[in-house]
């Protein structure tokens, strides 16, 4: 194998290597992105499996509580900001726009950051905080 193929082979193990790293916090904001979807979209069943067990009841009431509006997510966008002891911790931008008899309510989501947890190799939201 020659200098070149040596050093392109190297070159493209490398950028492997930190887009896999890169991956796991991008997984861990996206599971929150996930969670408000199901939320917004009434899907209890997914919300719930993208939750914690002991954040499962609440993932609950959070759906239910959407089921009188039509709502749905407005520029919502997540990204890993830190780490807090074995949870990672995520914050995001953008809002749950709620419409009821032709008027809408805003809820900022951009207020509080939120708490994921990798389990068995799955990232699942805990809450926030």
């Amino acid at each position: 194998m020659s200098r070149i193929s040596k050093l392109l082979l190297l070159s493209m193990i490398a950028v492997l290597a930190l887009s896999a790293c890169g991956g796991s916090s991008d997984a861990a904001a996206q599971v929150v992105q996930d969670y408000y979807q199901a939320v917004v979209s009434g899907d209890v069943d997914r919300a719930t499996a993208l939750s914690c067990p002991q954040w499962e009841g609440i993932a609950q009431m959070e759906v239910d509580s959407f089921q009188a509006v039509d709502a749905t997510l407005d520029g919502f966008t997540c990204e890993k900001t830190g780490e807090d002891g074995d949870m990672t911790v995520i914050s995001c931008q953008g809002q749950i726009v709620m419409s009821y008899a032709g008027e809408d309510q805003y809820l900022d989501l951009s207020g509080q950051s939120y708490q994921v947890q990798n389990v068995g190799g799955d990232w699942l939201f805990c809450g926030y905080r």
